[in-house]
């Protein structure tokens, strides 16, 4: 897959509420939001340092849960996602990091890097048999979706990670003020 900085979820547990769905969830530990895909190339210390510098004076600040989705459209689902709502400050590390990279020269190969919808991947959809309305349906039906809804989540690092396949590991780690 590549590397990217994000910022990993620890503290949201879902993996018992959507057991009972068509789906597979996503391992706890490697549950994250994406701020921005970089690729198959690492980006030098110097500029991971300057993207630690940059942002290491933004105060940690709190995500809210949004409502499940279906990404990347509710036509073609690959994943079942919970939106971020509260996304200004996260839009706002991701306008530093992607300057600081451009600005150092490395082309990302973000296929997404002209819309931000933050959100935080909880399953991957294990058929295209399956109705994607059905599981939104039973997500609410189950009360999945109201007990996600209005939480929110302390941001208060962005990590460099390496995603391999199922394995997500931290490279670098970098901390907002709090």
């Amino acid at each position: 897959m590549g590397y990217f900085y994000g910022v990993f979820i620890r503290d949201l547990d879902v993996t018992s509420l959507i057991r009972a769905l068509p789906v597979m969830p996503v391992e706890r530990e490697n549950m994250h939001i994406t701020i921005t895909y970089i690729g198959d190339d690492r980006p030098s210390q110097g500029v991971d340092d300057r993207v630690g510098v940059s942002i290491g004076s933004m105060p940690c600040f709190r995500a809210k849960l949004g409502q499940l989705i279906l990404l990347p459209s509710v036509l073609r689902p690959k994943v079942l996602a919970v939106e971020i709502i509260n996304n200004k400050q996260l839009s706002k590390l991701r306008s530093i990091i992607v300057s600081i990279l451009r600005d150092s020269g490395i082309s990302m190969n973000d296929k997404y890097s002209g819309e931000f919808k933050p959100h935080i991947t909880i399953a991957y959809i294990k058929s295209k048999k399956v109705n994607p309305q059905n599981i939104l349906e039973t997500t609410r039906e189950m009360g999945i979706e109201k007990e996600l809804l209005d939480k929110s989540l302390l941001i208060e690092n962005v990590s460099l990670i390496l995603a391999r396949g199922n394995n997500y590991r931290e490279i670098s780690r970098h901390k907002l003020q709090c």
